[in-house]
């Protein structure tokens, strides 16, 4: 199984997300941004999306959970079906959160679920739908109102 959970900021030097696989018209892959709207209080998690991803995973890429510290386990990942499934978990911020998803959308390597935090403009959604499209990746656009 791989698992792996980082703390994450646009310094951080550790953490390449470089090796995307290029998208050529010869490769060309068109990636999709689905919006959900949770409550608090609702019996969905986000994490137990990630199969959904899974499934969309034809290209054998990352499946990335960006969310506030929250965090993962092996056996939440077993008990998905994952054990196997490459799974990063990224710890987001408000205030960067569009550098990140910007970040590892142009990488083109992963599928994300991104809990958003607080309000998300027509324009950002744009630009992650945009990103999403152009680099293939499947994104799950999480949204909790109270």
């Amino acid at each position: 199984m791989v698992m792996r959970q980082l703390s994450f900021t646009m310094s951080e030097p550790g953490l390449a997300l470089s090796s995307a696989l290029p998208v050529t018209a010869d490769h060309a892959v068109s990636g999709s941004l689905t919006e959900m709207i949770v409550g608090e209080s609702s019996a969905i998690q986000p994490m137990q999306l990630l199969p959904l991803l899974a499934q969309c995973n034809a290209q054998q890429r990352w499946l990335m959970w960006l969310s506030p510290q929250r965090t993962l386990n092996k056996q939440w990942l077993e008990s998905l079906g994952l054990g196997k499934s490459p799974v990063i978990h990224l710890d987001l911020c408000a205030d960067t959160q569009l550098a990140l998803c910007t970040k590892v959308l142009a990488a083109a390597n992963s599928h994300l679920i991104i809990e958003w935090q607080g309000e998300l403009t027509r324009e950002e959604r744009l630009q992650l739908r945009q990103q999403a499209q152009r680099s293939g990746s499947h994104v799950v656009l999480i949204q909790r109102l109270p």
